[in-house]
């Protein structure tokens, strides 16, 4: 991965965790990794654990940032998600939800956001 594209990734998840915080969500972790697969941010929003995939992009030539989370990437976020709730040891009662956020950042003008709770379900 370039510096160019890694410095838009880690600014797209700062105004994301800001934008989030601003709406009442709490951090618990940021970047956690497993064999291979991230999750950029886990939050809590109320009594939910929400497992959070942000994308930025700095236009949309080739589609909008939250079109870029495919099948395989839900997967990935997926494992790691169950990874994660075996490694904290959370138990099976805690509510979870895995949402999505798009950070745009055109060269011309202001960054826009698109936060998507409940974006995809386990198996979807």
């Amino acid at each position: 991965m370039s510096e160019a594209r890694k410095q838009l990734g880690n600014r797209g998840e700062a105004f994301a965790l800001a934008h989030l915080e601003a709406k009442g969500m709490c951090l618990i972790d940021r970047n956690y990794r497993w064999r291979g697969g991230e999750i950029d941010l886990i939050m809590r929003d109320g009594a939910v654990l929400v497992f959070i995939e942000v994308r930025s992009k700095s236009g949309t030539a080739h589609g909008t940032p939250l079109e870029t989370i495919d099948y395989r990437k839900r997967r990935q976020i997926e494992r790691c998600a169950r990874q994660y709730l075996a490694h904290k040891k959370v138990g099976a009662d805690v509510c979870c939800r895995f949402d999505a956020v798009g950070v745009l950042f055109p060269a011309d003008g202001q960054a826009e956001i698109v936060h998507v709770p409940d974006a995809f379900r386990l198996g979807e």
